[in-house]
């Protein structure tokens, strides 16, 4: 009798040590960094919708000597306060993310990739292949052609990054397995474009620059062969005389919501509800982009505003390529209207 309750305490005692043994390991493996592929699951901030009586203010200045002809800004749709910016052509084909006070937070070299003109950047969801993980995408424009003579542009596309660097540490984005390159050329010859919004179903939207108050308008599926249509040319003229170079454009955003877009021209700041149109059909854009109601915001008082950024209050984040240029930050409190696309009226 004793020698079988002596049997059962030892293996009552083994049942309570292996358990705690288990218990203990599970606390372990739940410690551990999770693998990479969570990034997918990565909160995305939200952004509130566009907004009306804007105030401008300046939010910072870039002063690092790395920045000195910034040409786009997006917001980060993952890490608060981070703008992602970068340089016009002939500048190293790198992008950096700055604080709103215009600190250089962290910088992205972007190896064998094409760089001939980057114009604009964009935030958008990610496509079906390499980057499907991510939660959101960077979109870069290499686009620009001054001399109207490129036969192909190119946009590139990679995850955003979910974390900075260490301060002092450039990463470096290799094109094998990071950033993909779509190549095209445009249907009806070469086009300057500096602008460029990324569509909710990750079609890219091209807007050109011009001399007569117009912009040509291209949208591009993306894909091993990219598709390009020419959806038809914005109007752009109001009812000042003002409209040869203060018209011509240079950036362009569109709202998460992907309904207003915010476009800049070296003098104007215009918000249209145009998200609808630009991805609808093809001949309804043709048609609707030649009465767009476009709404005219404040405008930052410098020369060569090359970028506009839609801002999480609802706003709009704003700089030139000037040397130590500005962050503006069109700052906004009540909710603008949704008006109805042209299509639809």
């Amino acid at each position: 009798m004793r020698q079988n309750l002596a049997v059962w305490m030892w293996v009552a005692q083994l049942v309570v040590m292996t358990g705690c043994k288990n218990a203990h390991s599970k606390d372990k493996s739940a410690a551990q960094p999770q693998p990479q592929a969570a990034n997918a699951s990565a909160p995305v901030l939200t952004f509130a919708p566009p907004c009306a009586n804007v105030q401008v203010a300046m939010a910072g200045r870039a002063t690092d000597p790395a920045l000195a002809e910034l040409s786009g800004v997006a917001a980060s749709r993952r890490l608060p306060d981070v703008l992602w910016v970068h340089n016009d052509s002939g500048n190293k084909a790198r992008v950096y993310a700055i604080a709103p006070s215009g600190k250089r937070l962290a910088s992205w070299k972007l190896k064998k990739v094409p760089s001939t003109d980057w114009e604009d950047i964009a935030i958008g969801p990610c496509g079906t292949e390499g980057s499907a993980q991510a939660a959101s995408c960077l979109y870069l424009a290499d686009t620009g052609d001054n001399r109207n003579d490129r036969t192909e542009l190119h946009i590139l596309r990679w995850p955003e990054p979910h974390a900075l660097p260490a301060p002092g540490e450039d990463e470096t984005l290799k094109v094998k397995g990071e950033v993909e390159i779509f190549t095209f050329a445009l249907p009806k010859g070469p086009d300057d474009i500096e602008a460029m919004a990324v569509l909710p179903d990750t079609r890219v939207v091209l807007f050109s620059k011009r001399n007569d108050a117009t912009s040509n308008v291209y949208r591009v599926t993306l894909g091993e062969k990219p598709l390009v249509e020419m959806l038809g040319t914005l109007n752009l003229r109001d009812e000042t005389a003002d409209h040869g170079e203060a018209l011509r454009v240079t950036a362009a955003d569109l709202h998460p919501d992907g309904k207003m877009l915010a476009l800049r021209t070296y003098g104007r700041v215009l918000v249209a509800d145009i998200g609808e149109l630009l991805a609808g059909p093809a001949d309804l854009a043709r048609v609707g982009l030649t009465r767009v109601a476009w709404r005219r915001w404040p405008q930052p008082d410098e020369p060569h505003g090359e970028a506009i950024g839609w801002a999480a209050d609802g706003g709009l984040w704003m700089l030139s390529d000037m040397a130590l240029p500005v962050i503006w930050h069109a700052q906004c409190q009540v909710a603008l209207p949704t008006a109805p696309s042209p299509a639809s009226r």
